[in-house]
């Protein structure tokens, strides 16, 4: 085991800027002991949420209320390196991931057993599982109420979350369109097993939707919003349902004024509905969909994708942070928190 240090350090928001880079600095923080039920992780690995981030950054997350400095981070993977009083049920050593905001731009975390997820090693795909997959396939199964047969359509299918919800979908039998931006993330959905990819940049996804798909979408797995949102609720199937994930692409531009019908004239006749979801909002879900998920990767029948960009301490989050908001990430990226 590592000698424990007297103190770590940890990423902060110091100034509500709007801008991540100006945001934040990399602090140090007292070591702290573990009390009753909790133990000490070492970061190894940290998930990067760039939107989330940066929407921090500007305090516009409506259940947070953002005041330097902050602590900042969600998801990380590491390894017990303390345990707290009467606590059996872990051992150092033994390797966890965690979900948290403010627990996982660190380099270590007190944190309480119950709220750990063991896991057989601390490497990065894990954060493409925990918990960016679970958000998937609870957004999918619970939210979308996901059967077998159905046609379901998924927005930036080859990223971190959606190549997860295009692989669950494909195992309950489901006829997947996955929607991208590039002819190298194409081919990489077809080898998940995508039935229909839509390269948006070559193919009009209206005419492909109106065209090859005359019934509808049973489920539309929207993380994108803008002209992707309207796309997928006008051709929505009788009783289908849009699940929206996010709107990436205009979650920091003013709110668009549109002229258009009400949304009720185009869900009414078909019986169709559109819901929002957040995987805090379903904390009933996370620890059986977390189970299920962690059993479809160890058993193979999961592919998850770390990008491939090395982002190297707690400096270069910035840097993961613009490069996934320049839509250049293939799958889940990650900071390497610790050797």
């Amino acid at each position: 085991m590592p000698t424990l240090p007297a103190h770590y350090r940890k990423l902060v928001i110091h100034e509500l800027t709007g801008d991540f880079r100006t945001s934040t600095s990399v602090t140090t923080q007292a070591w702290v002991d573990p009390g009753p039920g909790q133990v000490v992780v070492r970061n190894r690995w940290a998930g990067c949420n760039a939107i989330f981030d940066k929407n921090l950054c500007r305090n516009r997350i409506r259940y947070v209320d953002v005041r330097p400095p902050y602590d900042m981070g969600i998801e990380s993977v590491g390894e017990v390196v303390a345990l707290g009083p009467g606590v059996t049920a872990l051992r150092e050593g033994d390797a966890v991931a965690t979900t948290r905001l403010g627990t996982g731009y660190r380099e270590y975390q007190v944190a309480e057993v119950e709220r750990l997820i063991r896991v057989r090693e601390a490497t990065p795909e894990i954060l493409t599982l925990v918990p960016t997959g679970i958000s998937g396939m609870v957004g999918l199964e619970r939210i979308g109420e996901l059967r077998g047969g159905e046609t379901v359509a998924v927005s930036a299918a080859a990223g971190g979350l959606g190549h997860i919800v295009v692989q669950v979908a494909k195992l309950a039998g489901s006829h997947v369109i996955g929607l991208t931006g590039s002819d190298d993330k194409a081919a990489l959905l077809r080898t998940l097993g995508v039935d229909r990819v839509v390269n948006y940049r070559r193919e009009d996804l209206r005419r492909v939707l109106a065209e090859e798909y005359p019934r509808g979408i049973d489920i539309a797995y929207d993380s994108v919003g803008g002209e992707v949102f309207d796309a997928f609720l006008d051709h929505l199937a009788m009783r289908g349902r849009l699940v929206i994930s996010g709107h990436t692409s205009d979650f920091d531009k003013p709110v668009e004024a549109l002229a258009q019908p009400r949304i009720y004239h185009k869900l009414y006749w078909k019986s169709a509905s559109v819901r929002a979801f957040q995987n805090q909002a379903f904390r009933e879900y996370f620890d059986d969909a977390a189970r299920r998920i962690l059993e479809l990767y160890y058993g193979g029948r999961l592919r998850v994708l770390v990008d491939p960009t090395p982002f190297h301490g707690l400096g270069s989050i910035a840097d993961a942070s613009e490069y996934i908001l320049a839509g250049r990430n293939l799958g889940k990226v990650v900071i390497r928190v610790a050797d």
